[in-house]
């Protein structure tokens, strides 16, 4: 397949913002609200034993004082998703993050947390019972914090993808000159397929050497022709979104027999290279992109659509 040709393919397919690939959702609490689970059940016991601990502040006994602190710090570190609770997200008004706190020692977080169950009283709990507390917080921040989940989804895209069209998952009694599959170098045990294979056939793979060693995210074989893989998903512009770029374009610099380095980017910032003006560093990029495309032919740069037909042509 023309390389040229199937970027310009992927140019006029744009990356579609609702990509099931890319969905980073973490379901925390039921989907009604008359079931419970460890998350709710810890939610609502953290705010009685708050409650508790505000209506008889001053008139606990040490061990009572304690028990409540003690309770909270397991409810707190050992209860999944407790770090989207109300009061754990009050730590960072004191700069103190939760997995800072949950990486105390005991002795030491138990101080911690009663200092700010004194402050989060006073700051926060009559204004959050006045307003009603609710379980739904739990779920709303596991969403506000899906962009911080990097998570697998890239490379579950690929995969699905590779066995769509009939690849099968590197086996170690494949045959390494003759067999097809995919495998994912970046993972465990990968790396060291990865570079036995290398060897084998004569891959340079120059470069992992230029960037440190970096593995790719993914090979995969048809006989005798290969193809590493490069994946990169990415949200939007920026100064380091436009470095990613500028990354992954680099792998279509080199060249190896029998093989296609393919950059794979997905994500709406594919969507720029298809209106990149002649005075941005997107049309920069854009031109990199067929200097060496023309220059290496085996080499691919493409988006999801692009890289679907691809696998589909081999």
């Amino acid at each position: 397949m023309d390389n040229v040709l199937l970027f310009e393919y992927s140019l006029s397919n744009k990356e579609q913002i609702f990509d099931d690939a890319n969905k980073k959702e973490i379901i925390v609490i039921t989907d009604n609200a008359k079931k419970k689970n460890k998350a709710i059940s810890g939610n609502e016991r953290l705010i009685e034993l708050i409650t508790a601990y505000h209506a008889m502040y001053g008139k606990l006994t040490k061990k009572q004082d304690d028990d409540i602190i003690k309770e909270m710090d397991s409810i707190l570190f050992k209860v999944q998703h407790m770090n989207y609770s109300a009061f754990s997200q009050y730590f960072m008004v004191w700069d103190m993050p939760y997995s800072v706190l949950q990486t105390e020692k005991e002795k030491e977080r138990i101080r911690l947390l009663r200092g700010l169950l004194i402050k989060y009283i006073k700051d926060r709990h009559s204004m959050y019972l006045s307003h009603g507390y609710s379980n739904i917080i739990l779920q709303v921040l596991s969403d506000n914090y899906s962009h911080k989940r990097s998570g697998p989804t890239g490379i579950n895209k690929i995969i699905m993808l590779a066995e769509k069209a009939g690849f099968k998952r590197y086996q170690k009694d494949n045959n390494i000159e003759k067999d097809s599959f995919y495998l994912l170098p970046d993972k465990k045990d990968g790396e060291k397929h990865f570079k036995n294979i290398c060897k084998i056939r004569g891959i340079s793979f120059k470069w992992s050497k230029a960037k440190q060693g970096k593995m790719p995210d993914c090979y995969i074989q048809k006989g005798s022709k290969a193809y590493i893989i490069e994946h990169k998903h990415k949200k939007g512009g920026g100064g380091g979104q436009y470095g990613a770029i500028v990354e992954i374009v680099d792998l279509l610099k080199y060249t190896d027999k029998n093989i296609s380095y393919v950059a794979f980017m997905d994500g709406v910032m594919f969507n720029e290279l298809i209106e990149a003006s002649t005075d941005n560093k997107m049309s920069k990029a854009k031109n990199d992109i067929y200097k060496y495309l023309n220059k290496n032919k085996n080499n691919y740069f493409v988006n999801t659509v692009g890289f679907s037909k691809l696998l589909q042509s081999i």
